[in-house]
């Protein structure tokens, strides 16, 4: 039986789930504090299609620097798989007590060992386009802390739901998400198809395919 996300709380749980389990296998094979890479989830309705993961070589480079790729495996899931929505997660900061922080930058508080303010953790997002035409996003904050033993313990979720908004306008990576989902769809030929993935997998990024493609001719 082919599984079903009926809604974007379900692929936001699948999200999750997968990636807290990858993130104790990297502490486990690479030791605490080595970040998951990007990772990206294509959607065509309920059916996850195709998922893009990052190479941790990629994750070393400033994220100004990692956008072209994010917005050129986006637009591939778009082009290719006529995805619909997307969920992208990454490793990231949130704050317990924002009010304390006098607008210093969430990272800047970690790095000064502000952890009764600020916590590492996994930021999920999930992106689609309604009815409308108008970005829809909902975000995710999944805080977690080491313990001995590269053990790691996962804290309560924290969600956020927006539109476009101010939530977007101050996230690059997800504006060209956003971006990628309006792109028009066309067929493609086999060729083009495995031109498209070549060119990914040459950046090193890694591509799983659960379903046939439904641009390809």
């Amino acid at each position: 039986m082919e599984d079903r996300y009926p809604d974007k709380y379900a692929k936001i749980a699948l999200a999750i789930t997968s990636m807290q389990l990858a993130k104790q296998n990297v502490v486990d094979e690479f030791g605490i504090g080595e970040d998951l890479p990007f990772m990206v989830m294509g959607w065509r309705a309920d059916r996850l299609v195709a998922m893009i993961g990052f190479s941790r070589e990629d994750m070393r480079r400033p994220v100004a620097e990692r956008l072209p790729n994010v917005a050129m495996a986006c637009r591939a899931l778009r082009s290719l798989h006529w995805v619909d929505s997307i969920t992208f997660v990454a490793e990231g900061y949130m704050s317990k007590e924002p009010f304390n922080l006098k607008g210093r930058e969430l990272s800047t508080a970690f790095a000064d060992n502000d952890s009764a303010k600020v916590t590492e953790c996994l930021t999920t997002s999930h992106l689609w386009i309604n009815k409308k035409g108008q970005a829809q996003a909902m975000l995710m904050s999944t805080p977690y802390n080491y313990l001995l033993g590269r053990h790691i313990v996962w804290g309560d979720n924290s969600a956020f739901s927006s539109g476009i908004g101010q939530v977007l306008r101050d996230a690059p990576i997800l504006s060209v998400i956003c971006d990628a989902l309006t792109d028009e769809v066309s067929h493609v030929t086999r060729d083009e198809f495995e031109e498209t993935w070549f060119v990914l997998l040459a950046e090193g990024m890694s591509i799983q395919d659960f379903v046939d493609p439904p641009s390809v001719i």
